[in-house]
């Protein structure tokens, strides 16, 4: 099988620091000292020259942006740092401070302003800028389509940015990237992988001296940890960032004092909890930033339901709930009508209690929504829950006519807490399920046609190449005739998992059907996949799966690679071409790729 090399993707060369844009080419780095030095210099404008002090202008301006959140600072210093690049004609800088500029839409609750401002300039800034400034750009489009409820659309382009990232020196751009990633997952609740990205954000921080960007992501990881159960794990990670030194009065560290809040009233330490909350109140009073008020609202209502009674907490609550319902935070929404119904279902007061879960169920949706499709089960859970409904309103009735009613009563509303926890536990399953195999855990070919449409649409309008191939596991009847099938299950869930390890996360890799699987690479042309499928190949042969006392190996497969444009511009018609060159691989002696021949005209 002829291995293929395959091209490091193009880009912009990192900018060579010099006294000019040094400053800035190191102010995420170390923020503190970067803001220190370009301040200097900017008090000091006649001892340096024009390029010097734009770029001192511009990391003044960002770090108010970024750190400070002082706008009108942030907005003084782009306009000052904007009027010097074009007087010297220094399109770098200009594209950077356009960048600043619509950041300050953004932040100013303008998103849609924000969002035409970058895509008008997002073709010049990919063709000019090196990946640790263009990231700048990209990062701010993620933003625009957060604050719009367009999450996928941003992290669609927060993976661009991460891959973009990958292919130069380690970066905190790229930190910050996963841990920007990590949130927007948290917010669809897709908590496993979000716990791993903000993991890694993590680790990578001890090179820098940056302790937002730290405490953004370990606030993530803390979420994400939530979201999965594990507790003693978030009570870590928020005593982990409580011990970093002048950490607590960074004004920026709101969503910090809010998950802070409540870890600690889940552990009881109510105190500690109370002292969080007091920080996210003066944090809000001295820093209206677009969230700030979502998490003090929680925060609170974290604090009263450890310590108040029932109708202070139901009040907290519902000021969490329309905070948060008002500025769009998806994650506070669920949290805050999930914790009211439960309480509310406690006093009795279950009409109440269930528009507080009918509230629930529509947010979680839209957190589904943004991911794969799950509309079949979701329609069965809302038939359920609307039979429910119906039951209980009819025992409410009755409820008034004698005392053996009112115990019908109490016995369907435990049926109805019930049903909405089964509703809560099969959403979540329902989440991996609808796109993932059972066996192998790979995707499957439910989430392929509804990615695939997305990714060929990326690739003709970037025009970029996208390849598919389809792999079959040579000889596998062997291994269920000789080990019975559930030594061939074994074997297929190690397969997949060896797959899935060695590839890019940008990579698709799913289970066809039986022992094939079909793997789609984004941005890669043919012989870069070729050079990928050799690699597979040779790891495969040395995978070694123990069975009993014996160990099965010597596994090997047969290939085809199919190129969009060349043999096809649907997923059908890659699969299809794909497919017959896979039979004449196998046929031709098997431990092979073979490409399929380009569509005539």
């Amino acid at each position: 099988m002829p291995l293929f090399a395959q091209a490091a993707p193009a880009a912009v060369a990192e900018p060579v620091a010099h006294p000019a844009t040094a400053l800035w080419d190191g102010h995420f780095e170390i923020p503190s000292a970067a803001f220190e030095g370009a301040s200097a210099i900017v008090a000091a404008p006649r001892d340096h020259d024009e390029a010097t002090l734009a770029w001192a202008e511009l990391t003044v301006g960002y770090h108010h942006l970024y750190f400070t959140g002082s706008l009108a600072d942030a907005r003084r210093a782009l306009d000052h740092a904007g009027m010097r690049f074009i007087k010297l004609g220094d399109r770098r800088g200009a594209l950077l401070v356009d960048a600043g500029r619509a950041r300050l839409l953004i932040v100013e609750h303008q998103p849609i302003a924000g969002r035409e401002m970058l895509e008008a300039m997002f073709g010049d800034a990919r063709r000019e800028l090196a990946p640790r400034d263009f990231f700048w750009v990209i990062n701010a489009l993620c933003t625009t389509y957060f604050r719009t409820d367009e999450i996928d659309e941003s992290i669609r382009y927060m993976y661009e940015a991460l891959e973009l990232l990958r292919t130069v020196d380690l970066s905190p751009q790229l930190v910050a990237v996963l841990a920007n990633l990590a949130a927007a997952l948290v917010t669809v609740s897709d908590y496993a992988p979000a716990r791993d990205l903000a993991e890694e954000a993590v680790e990578l921080l001890d090179r820098y001296d940056n302790p937002q960007l730290l405490q953004h992501a370990r606030s993530n990881l803390a979420e994400a940890q939530l979201g999965m159960g594990d507790q003693a794990g978030a009570l870590a990670t928020v005593e982990a960032m409580l011990g970093e030194p002048g950490g607590a009065q960074d004004a920026t560290r709101s969503h910090f004092c809010c998950v802070a809040t409540e870890v600690f009233v889940l552990h009881g330490r109510t105190a500690d909890a109370q002292r969080m909350c007091a920080q996210a109140e003066a944090i809000f009073h001295s820093a209206l930033g677009h969230y700030n008020e979502v998490y003090l609202r929680w925060a609170q209502a974290c604090v009263a339901r450890d310590v108040a009674d029932d109708e202070t907490v139901v009040a907290a609550l519902e000021v969490a709930a329309e905070t948060a319902a008002r500025h769009r935070h998806i994650v506070c929404v669920c949290k805050a009508n999930a914790a009211l119904a439960d309480r509310l279902a406690g006093m009795q007061r279950y009409q109440e209690a269930f528009a507080a879960q009918r509230k629930l169920y529509d947010a979680n949706n839209f957190r589904l929504d943004n991911r794969a499709s799950a509309r079949y089960y979701l329609l069965r859970v809302e038939h359920e829950l609307t039979s429910v409904r119906a039951e209980r309103d009819r025992a409410l009735v009755q409820r008034q006519e004698t005392e053996a009613l009112n115990r019908q009563l109490e016995q369907l509303n435990a049926e109805l807490s019930q049903k909405m926890r089964e509703i809560e536990e099969l959403q979540a399953r329902l989440k991996r399920e609808a796109v993932h195999d059972p066996l192998t855990q790979l995707f499957n070919r439910r989430y392929l046609d509804s990615a695939m449409p997305g990714l060929i649409g990326s690739a003709e309008r970037w025009n970029t190449p996208l390849t598919l191939a389809l792999l079959d596991l040579d000889h596998f009847k062997r291994v269920n005739d000789r080990y019975g099938h559930l030594a061939g299950d074994k074997v297929l869930r190690r397969v997949g998992k060896l797959f899935s390890s060695s590839l890019r996360p940008s990579d698709i890799v799913s289970r066809w059907g039986g022992e094939e699987f079909c793997i789609v690479f984004p941005e890669t042309d043919v012989a870069g996949a070729g050079t990928a499928l050799a690699s597979l190949a040779a790891k495969l042969r040395t995978l070694n799966v123990e069975w009993g006392e014996e160990v099965i190996t010597g596994f090997t497969f047969s290939a085809a690679l199919a190129a969009h444009g060349a043999n096809g511009r649907t997923l059908d018609e890659l699969v299809d071409a794909a497919d017959r060159a896979l039979y004449a691989a196998k046929g031709a002696g098997r431990d092979r790729v073979l490409v399929a021949q380009t569509q005539p005209g």
